[in-house]
């Protein structure tokens, strides 16, 4: 399938690569680089304006610098939102001529979104998709990094959305997306909060600053009601009380705005749905208590944006797999394998509390990144040990980090002797490696990527193709 490639320059950027001439040139200074150092390059590359901070003080060699290059200094409060907003005027808004639908939460987030995409294509709408796993313009792949793009590359692809005729866009909206302005000057037509557990103590000083940033969507979204929060999730109660004109959605409350009640079994799940007085019931092959939440998220949106729930229904059932999300393969050996997401304590309680229902023989494969919360890698491990037969310990994402040393972290949660336990840094041959130890009737979940091609080694990223790691072993049948 032919890619849309954005453009190569921007008319504003934080980054000199999309510097052109007359470009306006943000300068932020971050927590790993500083915008300023990048000035001179900027104004070599050709910008006319330079944006800073008022209260940088900049030497006079770099005064003198942009003097002599004839460029405008501007000075602002917030160079992060200043990029965001200047970002969206440059393009002529293009947010406000598409609906846009926002979803963020710990975990959930890139299932929900995908399922209320799917739910719109099926429906015969034009519609992009922005999440951790894949950029989406009308099918077509778009090249991005980040759940959510930086402000310069989410406003160039909202620009390519409108060029493509898109009406609808899903966008994935993490906490430091909210925390960082790159998504300050939008408003959205709906969205969701999935649910909120431990994740990102890399980045916030605790759990109560983690979570007063995911709060900060309910403001950007036009119209409360269309705002649906997970009052099973106590964060999500919190919530409700903090913005009281918010939607809910709910398997254990009936008064929530959108109620389910739901039956799971290996084969899937049998979904009943009451809004508005009305009743409906669908099954779907997807698994987990999980994914009946975030149907009900995905639901409860659609039909507030004014799409008929019986055909909502309808569209659910087509929907197959979720990509890199529980996606599940046959193997030659009459053993199945899950490839999972999963890669924080609540998620790996889900992913491997269902698994554990479908087979007697749980195989784990699984590590943690480096240069993250290192406070969850025992308690993934201690997870694991809950509901596995055997562990298989290996490496994901190291970055600057040494693997044996996160390896020993999520070793530090292996309290039970009992397990089987196994290690082995070459993620390629733990995964090998778990085939062979699998046998009939066998679940092997090899969890953390999902759909991510890649490995994390240093400033190195190395090709990685988990799916292509396991084809030998899958039967064609």
């Amino acid at each position: 399938m032919d890619s849309i490639k954005l453009p190569a320059a921007y008319q504003v950027t934080g980054h000199t690569d999309f510097v052109q001439k007359g470009s306006t040139f943000v300068a932020i200074s971050g927590k790993k680089v500083d915008g300023l150092k990048y000035i001179p390059k900027a104004l070599q590359k050709g910008a006319a304006t330079i944006v800073v901070e008022r209260d940088i003080v900049l030497d006079s060699t770099l005064e003198m610098l942009i003097k002599k290059h004839h460029a405008k200094l501007v000075r602002v409060q917030s160079c992060r939102k200043a990029l965001a907003l200047l970002s969206a005027e440059s393009l002529d808004y293009p947010a406000k001529k598409l609906k846009i639908i926002a979803v963020t939460g710990t975990k959930g987030k890139t299932s929900t979104s995908y399922m209320i995409y799917h739910m719109l294509k099926t429906l015969g709408k034009e519609v992009a998709l922005s999440t951790t796993v894949e950029k989406l313009i009308l099918d077509q792949p778009v090249r991005l990094l980040l759940t959510t793009p930086l402000p310069d590359q989410l406003h160039v692809f909202l620009h390519e959305c409108v060029k493509h005729n898109a009406e609808y866009v899903v966008l994935e909206v993490s906490a430091q997306a909210l925390s960082l302005h790159r998504v300050a000057g939008i408003e959205f037509d709906a969205g969701i909060f999935t649910n909120f557990s431990m994740e990102h103590l890399e980045f916030y000083n605790s759990m109560q600053e983690y979570f007063e940033a995911k709060s900060l969507l309910v403001r950007q979204v036009k119209n409360s009601k269309n705002m649906f929060v997970n009052i099973d999730d106590q964060y999500g109660v919190l919530l409700k009380k903090m913005y009281p004109a918010c939607s809910t959605y709910s398997l254990q409350d009936k008064q929530a705005v959108v109620y389910g009640w739901s039956h799971l079994d290996t084969h899937g799940i049998r979904l009943h749905v009451k809004v508005d007085s009305q009743t409906f019931m669908f099954q779907t092959i997807l698994l987990g208590i999980f994914n009946a939440y975030n149907m009900l998220a995905a639901l409860g949106v659609m039909h507030s944006l004014g799409f008929h729930l019986n055909d909502l229904m309808l569209s659910m059932t087509s929907l197959r797999v979720i990509p890199g999300r529980m996606e599940r393969y046959s193997l030659k050996n009459k053993a199945r394998c899950f490839i999972d997401y999963a890669h924080n304590p609540s998620s790996f309680e889900a992913v491997l509390s269902t698994l554990r229902n479908m087979t007697d023989h749980l195989i784990v494969v699984f590590g943690a990144g480096g240069c993250r919360d290192k406070k969850k890698r025992p308690l993934m491990g201690s997870i694991a040990q809950k509901y596995s037969d055997v562990i298989v310990l290996t490496s994901d994402n190291p970055r600057d980090e040494s693997p044996q040393d996160i390896m020993n972290d999520i070793a530090q949660g292996l309290t039970d002797t009992t397990i089987e336990l196994h290690k082995e840094l070459n993620r390629t041959k733990a995964i090998e490696f778990s085939y062979q130890l699998s046998r009939s009737g066998s679940i092997i979940a090899i969890l953390g990527k999902g759909r991510d091609e890649y490995q994390i080694v240093g400033d190195l990223t190395f090709p990685f193709k988990e799916r292509a790691i396991i084809k030998k072993f899958i039967d064609e049948l």
